[in-house]
């Protein structure tokens, strides 16, 4: 019997198991391997060559400035900079690096790169760092800050949620609601945008990160501080984050965290880089100015670019976050030929933020050299002398009223070929440094404050205690509708302001030379000729009206007068009278009408003092930097002016209910106010806008309102005022408790008869009288130029009649010295004169500085070359004491006065007599005359105390200055203290 046994079930060996499930793994694996490596081999390749490939750029060298003499002005240095480079690995250490750099730069004494407007001052208050004292400007920096950061999301998604465009008018709602985020809750925001909690907590669990998300960034900063952190530390974090995130903008790019490092903190840095990942030390050039403020007013400075201008430079090809521009002088008028066309090389970098691999090299190619027509010795003398000369006004001298010069703080000095225009010093005082602004960021707040943000109520109070002005601080700088304080009346020195090309001055007496050449050009006098000064000029009352009675000066001062004088004497002794007279014969001889008032503005046209404003003559003198532009007395812009001022004075006249003290009423309410109903908004405009229609009309053909009509006509507006204004109706009210009896349709006609009295008796008859040529003929009334103005005025006197452009560049040259562009001397025009005018006019200005009597003659007796020039004095304004400002110091001058070379203008606000500020000018022919005075006046050289120190003391002294290697250190060290 056959039995069947069950088959035995064979087992799967664990080593078979095993293989499969190792074979599973490995094929998927491979198959990984095989996606990535083969089929998308070149999509992964791009992204690890993105994260890992960066551009380092290489800033290019801005082209040097010379002097004419090859003087280095501008140069640039290599400096240290510590940079950050952004990866996933360096984020994860951001914290702890920063830390540690920090405390590095702090015990070395350094300072990191602080863009961030945001700023913290000494009792850890926030403040916005504005960069212009300008209201709309400053909204501008603080709206554009916040929206670059991102805060304009919030509010677009509160008040447009889903739209995705916004129109204009929309976008102004924004703007608005930006403004009204405090300072404070724009730090917050920065401290929750940046994500800054990650200070104290690197690895938050989900819950933590949602806890996180809900709290506001106040909640989070006392987080923060609770562990341990400052504002200040918490601050310098956002510094660097807001860095990257701006730069993040750009592309992958190395942030600046610090620059212009010593050297010795550099190598500490360096030896400590395995803790600092992402953190590298490079070298870059660096702007700097040998001589510091010497020729500030010319050169300008370098700094980084504003805000409001970011597009413009964009489009340009500057990248806004690390690029300096020229600000000002002619760092910015020769921005392009400067700047040079940056390079830097595209290089492979680690997880550290290490360089392993250089994948390409652009090169860069250094900007052009620019050489200046300024003599740097000539400089030196004119800055140091024109600074002492101030000082000793405001120390020594005292004022024919008694008082000191304390406000003699600014001015300006020019100095000019008079054969060729070029410039061979120009000085605007006060200057500055321009190297505090080479470096980003590191401006302190004290240097900030004093250059842009000026406490003008500290000094406003300094003033009145050192014055004995009996003015408040309001009174001296009115604030505007948003709280700013403003320098309506230029009392604040303006380091930045170049007083040599952009302020307007009355000439005074200087302009007396001109019109000079108006009367004996046009033959109303002759050199020879005599006029009486009877100290009051009250020869032509039919003419002048009974009210004006100009007096000579030497009239006012003691009731003495000059006797007989010729033009010659009339420039010596600087004779108003005679010059009244002239003006006066002037305006009769041609033709006693509306034309016959342009009488010396002809004559002043051609010499640079203003353009015809019925051509299409340019505006300048030609030099290369910023300028303004002033206009001589004539017709149409005196007319123009007397309509733009009109309302301004009547309204102080109305509102103090008094005019010109015969007509006295309540005062009127006619001032501007946003408080007003709409029948007194109408009514005061309507009554502005029929005072400006009939000055308009003034000269012109067409029939103008007498007095009766136009205060008829005016009424019904100061009725509707009267009846609607609350602010009048409290002014009559409190009139009547002072016991006043007030009929209100009485004070309606007393006040339309005063509108009408001052628009048609007064104003319209000043338009057309020639009171205001006569004024003019001395230098005051409506003429305002500039010192370069004068510049170019006296140059052309000196040298015949030939006005040359003013320039400051002679060439620029390639870094290899080739010429790219030449400045050659440029005539605009050619003034005819006789030889007898111009004898004549020599002749007197000689006078003026070489014979007794003459008003510069203290300064320049015993100077072995014989000058010319011309003393003036002219006010600010009537009663101009007041406000603590005293007439303007002008000299004008030129050298040898036989055979003119160089020309000088100096100017010394609120420095009393044009003589004043000779001693300044005598030094620039020191520095000119150099070579001749030493080898043929050596007893003179020997002699003069402002020889030695200015010329013999200068420590340039026409070395040329090269910065070689071994400096650079030095230097490096000089800016950082």
């Amino acid at each position: 019997m056959i039995v069947n046994k069950p088959t035995k079930k064979k087992k799967i060996s664990r080593y078979k198991v095993l293989s499969i499930i190792m074979f599973i793994i490995f094929g998927a694996i491979t198959m990984k391997l095989i996606y990535l490596q083969i089929l998308n081999y070149d999509n992964y390749k791009e992204r690890a060559n993105a994260n890992s490939t960066r551009f380092v750029s290489e800033k290019a060298p801005r082209g040097k400035i010379y002097d004419q003499n090859g003087n280095i002005l501008a140069t640039n240095i290599q400096t240290y900079t510590i940079t950050y480079t952004k990866t996933p690995e360096t984020e994860k250490n951001f914290y702890s690096t920063m830390s540690e750099l920090f405390k590095i730069l702090s015990e070395n004494n350094e300072s990191f790169q602080d863009t961030l407007s945001l700023k913290l001052n000494e009792n850890n208050e926030i403040y916005f760092d504005y960069k212009t004292s300008s209201s709309e400007s400053r909204k501008y920096e603080e709206i554009r800050f916040k929206r670059d950061r991102g805060l304009n999301q919030a509010v677009e998604n509160k008040l447009f949620k889903g739209k995705e465009e916004l129109n204009d008018k929309e976008i102004e709602q924004v703007n608005n609601e930006l403004v009204k985020i405090s300072l404070e809750d724009t730090f917050y925001y920065l401290v929750k945008s940046y994500n800054l909690i990650e200070c104290v907590d690197p690895n938050p669990t989900k819950q933590q990160k949602e806890l996180y998300s809900e709290m506001d960034g106040k909640e989070l900063t006392d987080i923060l501080l609770k562990n341990g952190y400052s504002l200040n530390d918490i601050r310098n974090f956002i510094v660097i984050k807001d860095a990257i995130k701006m730069q993040s903008f750009k592309g992958y790019k190395a942030v600046t965290i610090a620059g212009n490092i010593k050297k010795d903190t550099a190598f500490i840095v360096y030896q400590k880089l395995n803790d600092l990942p992402g953190i590298d030390v490079s070298l870059e050039p660096v702007r700097y100015y040998p001589n510091k403020e010497l020729a500030s007013s010319v050169l300008g400075y370098v700094s980084s670019i504003d805000s409001s201008k970011t597009e413009k430079y964009e489009l340009r090809g500057y990248d806004v976050s690390s690029d300096l521009i020229g600000r000002s002088g002619i760092e910015s008028s020769f921005e392009e030929q400067l700047k040079g066309v940056k390079g830097g090389t595209t290089v492979k970098v680690n997880s550290q933020g290490r360089v392993t691999e250089e994948l390409f090299k652009l090169e860069t190619h250094p900007g052009n050299d620019v050489h200046l027509t300024i003599d740097n010795n000539i400089q030196y003398a004119a800055e140091q002398s024109f600074a002492d000369t101030l000082k000793d006004l405001r120390e020594n001298q005292i004022y024919s009223d008694g008082t000191r010069f304390v406000n003699a703080t600014r001015g300006a000095l020019i100095a000019v070929e008079v054969n060729t225009g070029r410039i061979l010093s120009l000085v605007s005082y006060p200057d500055y440094d321009p190297n505090i602004f080479t470096i980003p960021g590191t401006i302190s707040e004290e240097e900030r404050k004093n250059y842009f943000n000026p406490d003008y109520e500290a000094f406003a109070k300094e003033m009145i205690q050192k014055t004995g002005i009996n003015k408040t601080v309001n009174n001296l700088f009115p604030l505007d509708e948003n709280g700013n304080r403003k320098d309506n009346y230029d009392l604040y020195p303006k380091p930045f302001y170049n007083y040599a090309t952009m302020g307007l001055i009355p000439p005074g007496s200087t302009f007396k030379p001109l019109t000079a050449v108006a009367g004996l050009e046009s033959g109303v006098v002759s050199p020879t000729d005599i006029i009486v000064d009877r100290g009051i000029f009250t020869e032509h009352p039919e003419t002048f009206g009974k009210g004006f009675a100009p007096k000579c000066l030497i009239y006012s001062n003691g009731g003495g007068t000059h006797g007989n004088v010729d033009v010659a004497k009339a420039i010596q002794v600087s004779c108003n009278y005679y010059f009244y007279e002239v003006a006066y014969r002037l305006y009769k001889y041609n033709g006693g009408n509306l034309d016959a008032l342009n009488s010396i503005a002809k004559y002043a046209w051609q010499f640079g003092l203003g353009v015809d404003p019925n051509s299409n003559a340019k505006k300048t003198t030609g030099i290369e930097i910023e300028e303004n532009f002033g206009q001589t007395y004539n017709f149409d812009s005196s007319k123009e002016q007397a309509i733009l001022y009109a309302k301004f004075y009547l309204v102080n006249y109305l509102e103090s209910g008094d005019y010109n003290g015969i007509d006295k009423f309540v005062k009127f309410d006619i001032q501007y106010s946003e408080d007003d109903n709409e029948v007194v908004k109408a009514a005061k405009q309507s009554i502005k806008d029929k005072v400006t229609d009939i000055l308009k009309k003034v000269g012109t053909d067409e029939q103008n309102l007498n007095f009766d009509e136009f205060s008829k006509e005016i009424k019904p507006d100061v009725q509707k005022i009267i009846n609607n204004s609350d602010v009048y109706k409290a002014r009559v009210a409190e009139a009547e408790n002072n016991g006043r009896k007030v009929n209100l349709e009485e004070q309606a006609s007393i006040v339309s008869r005063v509108i009408a009295k001052y628009t048609i008796n007064d104003k319209a008859v000043e338009i057309k009288s020639p009171a205001q040529l006569v004024s003019a003929s001395i230098g005051q009334g409506l003429n305002l130029f500039t010192p370069m103005q004068l510049a170019s005025y006296v140059s052309t006197l000196a040298n015949g009649g030939t006005r040359y452009k003013l320039h400051l560049v002679d060439k620029v040259t390639d870094n290899d010295g080739n010429i790219v562009q030449e400045y050659k001397p440029e005539i605009l025009n050619k003034v005819t004169m006789k030889d007898s005018t111009i004898a004549a006019i020599r002749d007197g200005m000689s006078r003026v500085n070489n014979e007794e009597g003459g008003t510069a003659t203290a300064t320049f007796k015993g100077f072995p070359i014989k000058t010319a020039g011309k003393t003036g004095t002219a006010d600010f304004q009537e009663h101009q004491e007041e406000i603590g400002r005293k007439p303007y110091a002008t000299y004008v001058s030129y050298a040898p006065a036989d055979n003119p070379q160089i020309a000088v203008v100096a100017v010394g606000f609120d420095g009393g007599h044009g003589g004043a500020v000779a001693p300044a000018v005598k030094a620039v022919y020191e520095a000119y005359f150099k070579d001749q005075l030493m080898k043929e006046h050596p007893e003179y050289v020997n002699s003069s105390q402002s020889f030695k120190k200015y010329i013999l003391g200068n420590p340039n002294n026409n070395a040329k200055q090269e910065i070689s290697n071994s400096q650079q250190e030095n230097i490096n060290n000089s800016i950082n203290d």
